[in-house]
């Protein structure tokens, strides 16, 4: 490059037209590139937002079903099977008591007995009670007869000496002729209407139930009652024993 002292700049110019073609050739290694987002336009130099992303929520599993179980059904049958067994079995189910109670005049003669007993005759007899306590036993209050061992081996156990053949049951009652019942329910009924009188008055409902019952026992055939009442054992097979 020419320098001269003078004014005349125009000799001292430098042509860098090839420094920036090598520029251009050698890219981004100087640093001068020009971004191409400039050229760009600005709805695409807008960052896309992150995506929130879902908290991932576990899955449910669905519940499965209980099988049902196939003995429901046999254990269904079975308690039917069950349920016809007792039901049956209580309609043939038969005693000497329901048959006469329900089907012939002699067993509402031995209820009416069996409710009111005690204002017919006293049980246990006194006279076979013994004037003194057993040794070893105390008697019970309330059940004349009958004692409990308090002392040696058999502590506990019990001793009655009442006599049984005379006792108030149905099985004693039904043994009897229905003449003998009669007899004891019309002095049952007496004396049950007189202990009324006394602590309630005259003219109670008791008394007009007692009265009718009066009645229908004087009425009563007891030879006839006493036939119906082995027909109807007869019939059902049952036998007093």
């Amino acid at each position: 490059i020419e320098s001269n002292d003078g004014n005349d700049t125009d000799d001292f110019i430098v042509d860098d037209d090839d420094d920036d073609d090598e520029g251009d050739e050698d890219g981004d290694d100087d640093g001068d590139y020009t971004d191409s987002s400039e050229d760009a336009p600005l709805s695409a130099l807008k960052k896309p937002s992150p995506k929130k992303s879902k908290a991932s929520t576990p899955k449910k599993t669905p519940k499965k079903k209980p099988t049902p179980k196939k003995k429901a059904s046999t254990t269904k049958k079975k308690a039917a099977s069950k349920a016809k067994v007792t039901s049956s079995s209580s309609t043939t189910y038969l005693s000497a008591s329901s048959e006469l109670y329900s089907k012939c005049e002699k067993g509402k003669l031995i209820q009416s007995v069996l409710a009111r007993w005690w204002y017919a005759y006293q049980w246990p007899d006194p006279a076979s009670i013994p004037a003194k306590t057993p040794k070893g036993y105390d008697s019970l209050d309330g059940f004349p007869g009958l004692y409990i061992c308090t002392q040696g081996s058999n502590v506990g156990s019990f001793l009655d000496v009442r006599d049984m053949s005379q006792a108030p049951s149905f099985k004693n009652f039904a043994m009897k002729p229905s003449r003998e019942l009669k007899e004891l329910l019309l002095t049952a009924i007496e004396n049950q209407r007189k202990a009324l009188i006394k602590f309630e008055g005259e003219k109670t409902d008791t008394e007009k139930e007692l009265r009718e019952l009066e009645k229908w026992a004087n009425k009563l055939n007891y030879s006839k009652a006493d036939k119906d009442a082995e027909k109807v054992l007869k019939a059902a097979r049952l036998k007093l024993t």
